[in-house]
């Protein structure tokens, strides 16, 4: 009973710890892996009105000096709080919501999406590395079960993952990104 109870605190612990990570932290681990033989910086960028309901961070990636991608930390919504139904007009009191983390290249391709905190109780399954892989290469134009594959146990959360993909690429493609100016800490 007291070992249970040890390692439930322990494991209850590390999560919590996890939960207050910051974004930037969790933005330089996901970069140094996708240009692991890169030295990357992330500079983060004042979100333009365009884009500040969609995403909560914006920033460029430099190598040498020079742009190499884009990262964006988002959030999107998942199931209704309570359980799952169809989606209906989302917000942040009835819907559980993620954080999500998109890497582009500097021609606004997808390199990779990673989901960086989803505490919902339902939808977990869009974890999956295999699934989130099916954005590389691509902008958007995502359709659930059309070129992107649903996946069972995660209808919701992928539906309006794929819309937020999409919403949030062909606003970044319609922006001049090298206007963008550094964020005012």
């Amino acid at each position: 009973m007291r070992i249970t109870f040890n390692i439930s605190a322990l494991l209850f612990g590390t999560l919590v710890m996890m939960a207050f990570v910051s974004p930037q932290k969790k933005i330089d681990k996901i970069i140094s892996k996708v240009w692991k033989d890169k030295e990357v910086t992330a500079i983060r960028k004042s979100v333009p009105d365009s884009l500040e309901q969609d995403i909560m961070m914006l920033s460029e990636v430099v190598s040498e000096g020079k742009t190499i991608g884009y990262v964006c930390y988002a959030m999107a919504f998942g199931c209704q709080i309570g359980g799952c139904a169809a989606p209906s007009s989302p917000n942040a009191q009835t819907y559980e919501t993620f954080d999500y983390i998109v890497v582009y290249d500097n021609e606004l391709k997808i390199l990779k999406v990673d989901i960086a905190d989803y505490g919902g109780q339902y939808g977990y399954e869009i974890c999956r590395k295999k699934w989130l892989s099916q954005f590389r290469g691509k902008n958007g134009g995502f359709v659930l079960d059309g070129n992107i594959d649903g996946i069972s146990g995660a209808t919701i959360s992928a539906k309006y993952l794929i819309d937020d993909l999409n919403l949030i690429g062909e606003k970044l493609l319609a922006l001049d990104l090298s206007k963008l100016v550094a964020h005012k800490s």
